[in-house]
């Protein structure tokens, strides 16, 4: 499960920037976009809500990098255990 997140989180960055430059609206890839944001939003909504807490960042966007990095050192973590439980 944890794959299939980073896979939707990058998709959602590329996608993001597609968009962004009018490459992409009103078409399959604004679609697309709309269904991984409804996927990721859960998880990068309270790392959005801490950063902007905490840090004073630029226009950028780091909610999702930040997501991808604590989803990647969680998943790490949980296969580390379940190895030491095996």
């Amino acid at each position: 499960m944890g794959r299939v997140l980073d896979l939707a989180l990058l998709g959602r960055a590329i996608l993001s920037w597609i968009i962004s430059l009018n490459f992409g609206r009103e078409n399959t890839l604004s679609k697309i976009y709309d269904v991984l944001v409804k996927f990721t939003e859960p998880v990068v909504a309270p790392v959005r809500n801490l950063i902007n807490k905490y840090f004073r960042t630029s226009i950028f966007d780091w909610s999702i990098l930040a997501t991808m990095v604590l989803l990647s050192l969680v998943v790490n973590i949980v296969v580390k255990v379940l190895l030491m439980l095996a």
